[in-house]
């Protein structure tokens, strides 16, 4: 796991699974941003299929572990990301 780093206005770590849901939701965007421009193309069509094949299941998963975080932790976490700028490996996301 990455660690954070401290104080307001410093830079936080994104840890491992918030990463993975970022990129997840990332995906799912541009996903549906094809559904609605080009429903029809083969291209929507693969997205769509590797999307419910690789990532529906482990977003569900990655989601009902930060819900499940207690909500004074939750609130502090969502918090400390909003404050900083969020960092991966020293590269600002």
């Amino acid at each position: 796991m990455m660690e954070e780093l401290g104080h307001e206005g410093d830079a936080v770590e994104l840890k491992e699974e918030e990463l993975r849901l970022v990129a997840i939701r990332r995906r799912a965007t541009r996903l549906a941003v094809a559904l609605v421009t080009d429903p029809f193309a083969v291209g929507t069509d693969a997205q769509l299929r590797s999307y419910v094949e690789r990532d529906a299941d482990e977003a569900q998963v990655l989601v009902r572990e930060v819900l499940a975080l207690p909500p004074a932790r939750l609130r502090e976490r969502i918090a400390e990301l909003t404050r900083g700028e969020a960092v991966q490996g020293g590269v600002t996301v």
